[in-house]
């Protein structure tokens, strides 16, 4: 398929800002759907289209769709939450009105095929049957666990400051991390090939690493010893609470009790949500993954206050 113009919704985050780089790169025209437009007014963003819609307004996301071959979308965090599953089913019905040839649901974590009882996860599986329904081609990209949350302003400041690690995860857990540019380019991949029409596949890095061995690609990085320390998830939800309650539709109770009970079940689970085999999938997708301690010495450590939300 040869795709010209793809919509990336949720572009100035994180995580749409991988994708338009990836996108880039590989000779795409990228339409940025975004409401802070002052993000691309940068050379490395140059050239890229910035269009404003409302998630509850039809028609702006008809306009945001308009004539492009692919849209990849990221649900929006926060203040949307509340509504996510109304606007999935907007911009699903936005890109089946103006013909679009591609959807792209990048789902921001792991998704059982059937419920597993975490809300979370199982909000997730709605979210992917409510895109399914549009009857657009769909295929679902589930990351399990970002290496760019390390970059994040819950966890790049301790690592800064402190040199501590600090994160909700038991001593013993393996995590497959995986950056979000490698999840980009899954994406792409996703937009190039027939056969992964109608795939909902599950994606991680390249090795399964506990937290001690995050810590020490890490430590290597930075040049200095970084420590794990192992918060409880409760503790974890409070002070995620304190860094976002000013966008966060929850109030600290609620949203803490939310955090602990999903970090509990990973827990409990000894992070089955955070592990995958990455051998079957590249044996069909053959990108080639970045590994956490080559991302670590490429990553920019110094505390800055203009980066995206979370950031």
């Amino acid at each position: 398929m040869d795709n010209k113009t793809v919509t990336v919704f949720g572009a100035s985050g994180r995580q749409g800002l991988a994708q338009i780089r990836q996108l880039r790169a590989q000779g795409y025209w990228v339409r940025a759907v975004s409401r802070s437009p002052e993000r691309f007014y940068t050379r490395e963003f140059e050239g890229v289209a910035v269009v404003q819609a409302d998630y509850n307004d039809l028609n702006s996301l008809v306009k945001a769709c308009d004539n492009a071959d692919a849209v990849f979308f990221t649900h929006p965090m926060f203040e949307d939450a509340l509504h996510v599953n109304d606007h999935i089913a907007r911009v699903g019905e936005a890109a089946k009105i103006v013909g679009v040839k591609r959807l792209v649901y990048n789902t921001s974590s792991w998704v059982p095929d059937t419920p597993c009882g975490e809300p979370n996860y199982d909000g997730n599986l709605i979210r992917e049957n409510i895109f399914a329904a549009c009857g657009v081609p769909l295929t679902v990209i589930r990351p399990v666990l970002f290496m760019d949350n390390l970059l994040t302003n819950w966890v790049k400041p301790a690592l800064v400051n402190e040199g501590v690690y600090r994160y909700p995860h038991q001593p013993t857990m393996r995590a497959n991390w995986i950056c979000l540019d490698d999840v980009a380019k899954f994406m792409i991949a996703a937009i190039q090939r027939e056969d992964l029409i109608g795939e909902r596949i599950i994606i991680g890095g390249p090795d399964a690493l506990l937290p001690d061995e995050v810590a020490s690609h890490l430590s290597q990085a930075f040049g200095k010893t970084i420590s794990f320390e192992y918060i409880t998830p409760r503790h974890y939800g409070e002070f995620m609470h304190d860094v976002f309650g000013d966008v966060s539709p929850l109030d600290r109770e609620s949203y803490a009790a939310a955090l602990d009970d999903f970090y509990q079940y990973n827990n409990k689970t000894n992070g089955r949500a955070f592990l995958v085999d990455m051998q079957p999938v590249l044996k069909r997708i053959p990108i080639k993954l970045t590994s956490m301690a080559e991302w670590a010495k490429q990553q920019d450590w110094v505390l800055r206050d203009n980066g995206p939300s979370g950031g």
